[in-house]
């Protein structure tokens, strides 16, 4: 931004202070220069005045100090000119005169261009001159820099304040601290707030540059703190994930008075607002992944994890679940161990990124693998061993508690290992007593013990092995007497089977094998009656065959044959009543009676006997329905029409009916009928 609204009435609003030579980076210190010369003084005197143009046959020469003295013109007397002469004499002349003229020109163009003073870096200040110091001023001004600019303003401020010279000098002191308040607020505009308030506290404070600087500090530092304020207030939202508050942020930097702030940091403001959206989509999709549980899918979700950088605003979360997912690892090679996969567990260990900074955990949890493994063997040494290893872990170790917890779930297993081997013993010698007697060890094994479950498995066979002894012979006996097939055989069987206690590990297949024999002593009592049953029906006697299968009591053998049997016999009932009663009603010899004949014929069963004499007798009271409509077409077409139209789909004269029904329509609308149309009916 331009501080144009600041600057000293003697340059014009808006303009830009005049450059004399290439500016330097603000600030810089000017290079020293060997034979560094001050500026000729053709352009401006050293009262700062343009000198008067220089006759063309005078020259005017400076005085090595500077100050410009005319000196007495060279008048050239031109030669007599005599009207005698010849022409000869006046090209000589005319020759003559130019190279005067040509020798005074190069004359007064040598003592205009005084050549610069050797070396301003090297001149004993103290005894020059006020011209050479105006002269390295210029020089040093030129450069454009803070410090040239500062050289030459102290370099002509050692002059007295009564100099002749001071109007002159207390202009261009004026200009150059315009310029290096200028370069202080090009310095702020370029984002270096500190650096532009150094360059702007060197301005002599004599002058109306210095005058400025309060104001322009105080207003640099209030813009600099809004900008950081909005910029501060954008980072919370970011942090916080609320893009959209921090995109709002971001736009207020572009109403800040500094270019820098306006413009360089409201676009890193928004990459930093779209890389962070992207980082925070990116642990979003990583804990999905994670989520589904594998090894493999939690290695990819800690990849994703690991690109987030130390700049980043979410990188304090991403760190989070950066740890979250590694203590999964952790728990899935635990898993691992559980299941007697050493080699797994400790691949899955070796997956763990160093940047999650769990090394004490990963080596305790070595410690942890080492006394799993000395368990697997299932014995006391090896539980004993487990536990003396986990005592390694002190209080001050990450898995002390993991550790206390495995202890003492090992110790409380270990008893139930040492139990079920004194049990054990016990059984040795396979007696019914023995066994029993292990039975009881076994049972003191409590059920929150880890070897509970192995317990029952145990005790389920010694309590089978019992039975085997005990109640097996029960069992084979009534084998042998169920071979006999007859009713007096299975009862005695079921009897037999009958001993086998309820306590015994046989007692489940005792009771399968009297359910079984039960079985058939019903299908011996029943199926006499499903036979008579049958019988009765064949002969036609569906009624009593429908009586003596409905005896067979549910539940029991050959209650589903019989059910079944009766529904066809009823269906059977059933066509035959409604054929006969379709018999009855076509006796009445109407078109009613003969409509409801065919409905009750058709509704006859295919199951029943009857249902081939119903099916030819619909067929042919059909066509004696379309012969009525035909004999009534003569005198009534509409009556002939309804006739025809209670012909059924499925009889045979259905499909002659819908041709007649058809001419009908034509002759009612009016359309004569050909000979041709009038189809005499078919006999049937």
């Amino acid at each position: 931004m331009s501080s144009s609204s600041n600057l000293p009435p003697n340059r014009p609003s808006g303009s830009v202070p005049p450059r004399r030579g290439s500016p330097l980076r603000p600030g810089a210190v000017p290079p020293p220069k060997r034979d560094q010369w001050p500026r000729p003084q053709a352009q401006q005197s050293l009262t700062g005045r343009p000198p008067s143009t220089p006759h063309p046959k005078a020259s005017h020469a400076h005085s090595a100090t500077g100050v410009s003295t005319s000196m007495p013109p060279a008048t050239a007397k031109p030669p007599r000119r005599s009207r005698q002469r010849s022409n000869r004499w006046m090209v000589w002349a005319f020759l003559l005169v130019t190279t005067l003229g040509g020798v005074a020109g190069a004359s007064a163009v040598s003592l205009l261009r005084i050549p610069n003073l050797p070396n301003c870096r090297a001149i004993f200040w103290p005894l020059a001159s006020a011209a050479t110091r105006l002269q390295c001023a210029d020089a040093y001004a030129d450069q454009g820099s803070v410090d040239s600019l500062l050289a030459a303003i102290s370099l002509v401020e050692a002059l007295p304040a009564d100099h002749p010279l001071r109007s002159d000098i207390n202009d261009r002191v004026e200009l150059w601290a315009d310029e290096v308040l200028h370069i202080a607020d090009q310095t702020f505009n370029q984002g270096e707030l500190d650096s532009a308030i150094a360059i702007a506290e060197k301005i002599p404070p004599n002058t109306a540059a210095a005058q400025q600087v309060s104001d322009r500090l105080r207003r640099w530092r209030a813009i600099w703190e809004q900008a950081e304020s909005i910029f501060r207030k954008a980072e919370e939202h970011l942090r916080a994930s609320q893009f959209r508050d921090a995109f709002s942020a971001a736009i207020q930097l572009r109403s800040v008075d500094n270019e820098f702030w306006a413009n360089q940091r409201y676009d890193e403001l928004t990459s930093l607002i779209s890389r962070t959206r992207e980082e925070v989509n990116l642990l979003a999709n990583a804990e999905r992944i994670a989520d589904r549980g594998t090894v493999d899918d939690i290695l990819e979700a800690l990849q994703q994890v690991a690109a987030i950088e130390p700049e980043s605003y979410v990188y304090a979360e991403a760190q989070t679940v950066l740890k979250d997912l590694s203590s999964d690892l952790l728990d899935l090679a635990e898993a691992a161990l559980a299941n007697q996969d050493g080699s797994e567990a400790l691949r899955i260990l070796g997956k763990i990124p160093p940047e999650a900074r769990l090394e004490q955990e990963v080596a305790d949890f070595r410690t942890l693998a080492d006394a799993y493994e000395l368990t697997w063997g299932g014995t006391t040494a090896g539980y004993e061993a487990a536990i003396v290893r986990l005592q390694s872990l002190g209080r001050d170790r990450p898995l002390y508690a993991k550790a206390q917890a495995l202890r003492r779930e090992w110790q409380w297993e270990l008893e139930g290992v040492a139990q079920l081997n004194w049990a054990q013993q016990v059984a040795r010698s396979g007696t019914v007593e023995s066994l029993r007697a292990a039975i009881v060890e076994a049972e003191e094994v409590a059920p929150d013990n880890p070897r509970w479950d192995q317990a029952q498995t145990q005790i389920a066979e010694w309590r089978r092995g019992i039975a085997l002894i005990e109640d097996q012979p029960f069992i084979d006996r009534a084998k042998l007497a169920a071979l006999g097939g007859d009713r007096a055989s299975l009862q005695g069987a079921i009897t037999e089977v009958g001993q086998v206690p309820d306590n015994s590990a046989l007692y489940g297949e005792a009771q399968d094998l009297i359910a079984d024999w039960r079985w058939q002593i019903q299908r011996l009592d029943n199926q006499p009656m499903l036979t008579q049953a049958q019988q009765l029906a064949d002969n036609g006697q569906l009624s009593q065959a429908v009586a003596v299968a409905s005896q067979i009591p549910p539940n029991q053998a050959l209650y589903d044959e019989a059910q079944t049997a009766i529904a066809g016999w009823q269906d059977q009932q059933s066509g035959r009543q409604s054929y006969q009663q379709a018999l009855l009603v076509a006796d009445s010899g109407t078109v009613g009676g003969l409509a409801q004949a065919i409905e009750l014929a058709l509704g006859v069963p295919d199951s029943s006997s009857d249902w081939t004499l119903a099916r030819q007798a619909a067929n042919q009271w059909s066509w004696d329905l379309l012969r009525v409509a035909e004999s009534t077409a003569a005198r009534n077409v509409d009556e002939a029409i309804a006739i025809a139209s209670q012909i059924p789909p499925r009889t045979d004269a259905y499909a002659e009916a819908q041709l007649r029904i058809r001419d009908w329509q034509g002759q009612a609308a009016g359309s004569p009928a050909n000979a041709s149309d009038i189809r005499p009916p078919r006999d049937r």
